[in-house]
């Protein structure tokens, strides 16, 4: 395959993958968040984690960690995806549900 071929190949599967990924997460409604979840703020969150997180690695499904682990990770990330701590903290309600 020539390099022009296996540069599209790459390319389009990156898409493919980022496109599952992103319809895979959960949008949020009132039945599945917390009960005093802010629904705005999560649809913000979905967005920045969308934008922000995926611009260097697929996508996680917010199940895929605890509330604990999602902190620690989104801490880790932060400085390098330059996510403010507003963007961080709409991130986490999402990724948590608004625990």
């Amino acid at each position: 395959m020539h390099y022009k071929n296996k540069k599209i190949a790459l390319l389009l599967l990156v898409i493919v993958t980022l496109v599952a990924c992103k319809s895979a997460l959960y949008i949020p409604v009132t039945e599945n968040i917390a009960k005093n979840a802010n629904i705005d703020e999560l649809v913000k969150g979905r967005a920045s984690y969308i934008n922000k997180c995926s611009s260097c690695h697929s996508l996680y499904l917010p199940e895929k960690f605890t509330k604990e682990e999602w902190t620690k990770n989104v801490d880790k990330m932060a400085p390098k995806a330059k996510i403010t701590n507003q963007e961080k903290k709409l991130i986490l309600a999402y990724v948590i549900k608004g625990e």
